[in-house]
C-alpha cells in the first residue's frame, strides 16, 4: 500500500488542490457597458468613433462586444 501511494505521488496521479481563479477584472468599456453608458476615456472614444477597439484599454478587444450591441440597437430603431 505504501509503495502504491509513493508511486502515485511521484507520478502525479493524486488530485491536486483546485486553484482559485480570481474574478476577471472588467475593462473601462465593460464597466461602462454594465452601467448602460459609453466609456468616456479619450482613447476609447476615438477608437469607437472609427469603429475599432481601443487596444490600450482592451487588449483582447472586449469592447467590440459592447460596440456590436450598441450598433444593433441603433439599427433596430
Amino acid at each position: 500500500m505504501l509503495a502504491a501511494m509513493t508511486a502515485a505521488m511521484l507520478t502525479g496521479s493524486l488530485p491536486a488542490e483546485p486553484q482559485k481563479s480570481e474574478p476577471k477584472k472588467l475593462t473601462c468599456c465593460e464597466q461602462a457597458a454594465r452601467e448602460n453608458k459609453e466609456c468616456k476615456r479619450k482613447c476609447c472614444l476615438a477608437a469607437h468613433r472609427e469603429g475599432r477597439s481601443c487596444e490600450k484599454c482592451n487588449p483582447n478587444k472586449e469592447d467590440l462586444k459592447f460596440l456590436k450591441k450598441k450598433d444593433d440597437k441603433k439599427s433596430d430603431q
